[in-house]
């Protein structure tokens, strides 16, 4: 055997969870996590294309030809593979099946006999339960659209603001302990077709892979911090796309 091809893998020191139930109290739990210094240099950033990351997994992972085919088939989103990617090179090897997490399926083998999950929605559950409580919980609930806008096609200036002041927005306390806390961040999003959410890691002032560059530009309407803007859904109403959850699971 030799040594000299290992290669290091940092996890954090464990952190410790007690459930309590009455005056009975669990024994800790224990939680590792990767490190940052592991997640950052393995997580496939934006410089990496989709076409390019699928071609490094390897295993069953399809060789697309072009960019365009890529975009028309079941793996054009590549949020909760390229976090996949990252926790697996990092020492935390996701299990083979999705199992009890969700919808079945949405797991594929990559090289190396590495698992990776396709969807946010099996994967946030999976990680909130092993990786711990997050340090940061932001609930920006739901707003829904009034009944008398939904057969309309789009709104004036003025009922815009008057839509957008029922949406709660992020405070300056807790934006405060989002710019002192980088590790794996979650969006809970609802109003999109094709994905409940966006996975990726946030290092205290970047998303360090928004998919498109608008979802990490606090000018834009689609900044994934504040998202809310307006479409039509499949019931041919007028909808909200909208951010209503934020997590982050710090990384050290």
């Amino acid at each position: 055997m030799n040594i000299n091809k290992f290669i290091p893998v940092l996890l954090e020191e464990p952190r410790r969870f007690c459930a309590t139930c009455g005056n009975q109290q669990t024994r800790p739990i224990q939680v590792l996590r990767p490190s940052w210094r592991d997640m950052i240099k393995n997580y496939p950033n934006s410089s990496i294309k989709s076409k390019e990351l699928y071609s490094d997994i390897g295993g069953n992972f399809p060789k697309f030809k072009t960019d365009e085919e890529l975009l028309n088939s079941y793996l054009a989103n590549s949020c909760a593979i390229r976090m996949s990617r990252g926790l697996n090179l990092s020492g935390f090897k996701l299990p083979k099946s999705n199992s009890g997490y969700g919808t079945k399926g949405g797991v594929m083998s990559g090289d190396n006999n590495l698992s990776y999950w396709l969807r946010v929605r099996e994967l946030s559950p999976y990680l909130a339960e092993h990786l711990g409580k997050p340090e940061i919980d932001i609930k920006l609930d739901q707003i829904k659209m009034p009944d008398a806008y939904k057969k309309r096609n789009s709104v004036n200036p003025t009922e815009w603001q008057q839509l957008k002041a029922m949406k709660k927005v992020i405070s300056p306390a807790e934006w405060t302990n989002l710019r002192k806390t980088k590790g794996v961040i979650v969006f809970d999003v609802s109003g999109w077709d094709d994905a409940t959410g966006h996975f990726t890691l946030w290092d205290t002032r970047h998303l360090i892979y928004p998919g498109d560059a608008q979802h990490d530009d606090p000018t834009n309407a689609k900044y994934y911090f504040s998202m809310l803007y307006l479409k039509i859904n499949k019931k041919n109403e007028l909808d909200f796309v909208q951010t209503n959850r934020i997590r982050v699971w710090e990384l050290k």
